[in-house]
C-alpha cells in the first residue's frame, strides 16, 4: 500500500513538473516595470527570462547615484501617497521612508524674501491649478493653460496694493513653470485641464532619507532588508543590450533584435520602455507594423521632460533648509533675454537633498528644456552662478558649487523624455483612456499573447510614477501567468 502511494506521488510529480509552462518570456527594458514584471514572474516559478536593458545600469527612470554625503535621485524621487500605492505598501514597514517638513522662503531675484501671508497667497494660486475644470470662465477651454491665464488675472485683481499687484504678476511665470515641472510638459496648452489621475492618499512627497529610489528596486529583487536569499535575477540582466526589431510577433515566437547583432527567440515579449522611445521609433521597431489604435495611443498621450540641476558646495552658506521657491523680476527677466540666459526664468526653486547638508537640488520646466540639455558645463556653470549672485548673495555669504549634475532625460535616446502626461490631443478617445489602449497586448495568429506593454505610460490612473509602473509590470506578468495557468 505504502509503496503503491510513493509510485502515486512519484508519477503526479513528474507529471506536473512536465505540465508547468516555462516558456521564453523577453522583458525590454529593467525599469521598475520590467524589474517588476521580472520578479512577479520569478516568484511564480516562471524562470526562462531574458532581461535587454539598453543602458549600462539597471533601473530605467530611477537612477540614484552616490553625491556628497549621500544617494541623489537624478530621476524618480518621490513615494507620492500612501493608499493605493504599491511602492509605500512594499516599504512601509522597513524605515526607508520619511517626511521631511516644507519650509518654504519665497526669493525674489531682486533678492527679498516674501512675506509669509503674501506667499501663502501664491501657493494657494499655484495648487488651484488642479482645480482649473471648475472655474467657472474656464468650463467651454481645453487646456491648463488656456484657463492659467484667465485664473492668473482674476488672482492679480485680488491684489491688495501695488507690491501685491506687482509679485502676483511675476508669479504667473513660477506657476507656469512648477505646473510643467510637475507634468513633464513643454507647453500647458497641450496640457488637459481634467485630469483621470487617481492621488494616492497621504503624504505625497515622502523622501528616502539620502539612500535613493532604488532602494525600491532592491527590495523587488528580495536584495533589502536581506540580501543573503535574493532572486535569481542578476542572472538573467544583459545590459547595454539596445532592442532595435521586434519581428515575426503573429507567429509563434517573435524574434527579438539588439544593436550588437544578437538574436532572441521569444514566446512572448514584455516590452517596458517609455513612451519617448515609442513615439520616436515604433515605426522601425515593430514587424508587422502596431495596430492603428495603438499608434493612436502612442501619438495622442503626452510626453516630454524637466530637468534638474543639482549642486554640491564645499560649504553649507544657507541657514535651515534650502526651500526656496524663486520668482524673476520683469527688470530681471528683460536681462536675462540679453544675457541669453532665459532658461534660467523656468527653474521652480530649490530644495537641500536629504541627509546631504551640502547638495541643492533644483529643477527647470517647460520649454526651454531641451535647450538646456544642449548647454554645455561651462554654459550650465555661468547660468547658476548668475542665479545664484541674484537670489542669494543679498542675504547669504555664498559659495559656489565644486560639483554639478545635469540630467539628460530628453536628448538620452534611451528615453526621449521623463513620463507622461495627459494631451488636449486626446486623452480619452471613444470613452477608452488612452493607456488602456497602449496597455493591450498585441496577439499573435493564433490568438496566444506575443507583446505585452507595461511602462508607467500604460497606467490609467496612475501614469506619471513609479507606483503606475510597478503596477504595470505586476499587471502583465499576472496576465501570462494566469495564461498559462487556464490552459493547464
Amino acid at each position: 500500500m505504502l509503496l503503491n502511494l510513493l509510485i502515486f506521488s512519484v508519477s503526479v510529480s513528474i507529471q506536473w513538473v512536465s505540465c508547468h509552462p516555462n516558456p521564453h518570456i523577453v522583458i525590454v527594458g529593467s525599469g521598475a516595470a520590467g524589474v517588476a514584471a521580472a520578479t512577479r514572474l520569478l516568484k511564480n516559478n516562471f524562470t526562462n527570462i531574458t532581461i535587454l536593458e539598453a543602458e549600462s545600469r539597471i533601473g530605467g527612470r530611477i537612477h540614484s547615484v552616490k553625491f556628497g554625503e549621500a544617494y541623489v535621485d537624478l530621476g524618480a524621487n518621490f513615494c507620492h501617497g500612501e493608499k493605493n500605492n504599491i511602492v509605500y505598501s512594499l516599504t512601509k514597514d522597513l524605515g526607508v521612508l520619511k517626511n521631511f517638513p516644507t519650509e518654504y522662503r519665497f526669493l525674489r531675484s531682486n533678492g527679498e524674501i516674501l512675506d509669509k501671508a503674501t506667499a501663502s497667497k501664491v501657493i494657494k494660486f499655484e495648487e488651484s491649478v488642479a482645480f482649473l475644470e471648475k472655474h467657472e470662465k474656464c468650463k467651454n477651454l481645453s487646456s491648463v493653460g488656456e484657463c492659467l491665464k484667465i485664473k492668473s488675472g482674476d488672482f492679480i485683481k485680488s491684489a491688495e496694493n501695488p507690491k501685491e499687484t506687482e509679485i502676483f504678476s511675476e508669479a504667473y511665470d513660477w506657476v507656469e513653470s512648477s505646473v510643467c515641472s510637475l507634468n513633464a510638459a513643454f507647453d500647458l496648452n497641450d496640457l488637459n485641464i481634467t485630469s483621470a489621475f487617481q492621488d494616492s492618499e497621504g503624504d505625497q512627497n515622502l523622501k528616502w532619507k539620502g539612500h535613493g529610489y532604488k532602494t525600491i528596486l532592491d527590495i523587488m529583487m528580495e536584495k533589502f532588508p536581506n540580501a543573503e536569499n535574493p532572486l535569481p535575477i542578476d542572472e538573467k540582466i544583459f545590459l547595454d543590450k539596445e532592442v532595435t526589431n521586434i519581428t515575426n510577433w503573429r507567429e509563434d515566437t517573435a524574434t527579438v533584435l539588439t544593436n550588437d547583432g544578437d538574436k532572441y527567440e521569444a514566446d512572448h515579449v514584455i516590452f517596458t520602455p517609455s513612451l519617448g522611445v515609442l513615439k520616436a521609433s515604433h515605426k522601425n521597431l515593430f514587424e508587422p507594423d502596431l495596430p492603428e489604435d495603438k499608434v493612436k495611443a502612442i501619438n495622442g498621450i503626452g510626453f516630454g521632460a524637466i530637468v534638474t540641476i543639482i549642486m554640491h558646495f564645499p560649504v553649507k552658506w544657507w541657514d535651515g533648509p534650502a526651500d526656496f521657491p524663486v520668482m524673476w523680476t520683469t527688470e530681471h527677466k528683460e536681462k536675462l533675454k540679453e544675457e541669453n540666459l532665459e532658461w534660467l526664468s523656468t527653474m521652480t526653486g530649490t530644495v537641500q537633498a536629504e541627509n546631504n547638508t551640502h547638495v541643492i537640488l533644483s529643477w527647470y520646466g517647460g520649454k526651454y528644456v531641451p535647450h538646456i540639455e544642449t548647454l554645455s558645463e561651462e554654459e550650465v556653470r555661468k547660468g547658476l552662478i548668475h542665479l545664484l549672485n541674484l537670489f542669494f548673495s543679498p542675504r547669504f555669504n555664498v559659495t559656489m558649487p565644486d560639483k554639478i549634475i545635469r540630467t539628460l532625460w530628453y536628448s538620452n535616446p534611451h528615453f526621449k523624455g521623463t513620463y507622461s502626461y495627459e494631451s488636449v490631443k486626446g486623452f480619452l478617445k471613444a470613452g477608452v483612456k488612452l493607456p488602456e489602449t497602449l496597455s493591450k497586448p498585441l496577439l499573435k495568429n493564433n490568438k496566444n499573447l506575443s507583446i505585452l506593454f507595461a511602462g508607467e505610460a500604460t497606467s490609467p490612473d496612475h501614469f506619471s510614477t513609479v507606483h503606475g509602473a510597478i503596477e504595470s509590470g505586476y499587471r502583465e506578468a499576472d496576465r501570462l501567468i494566469n495564461f498559462y495557468n487556464t490552459k493547464l
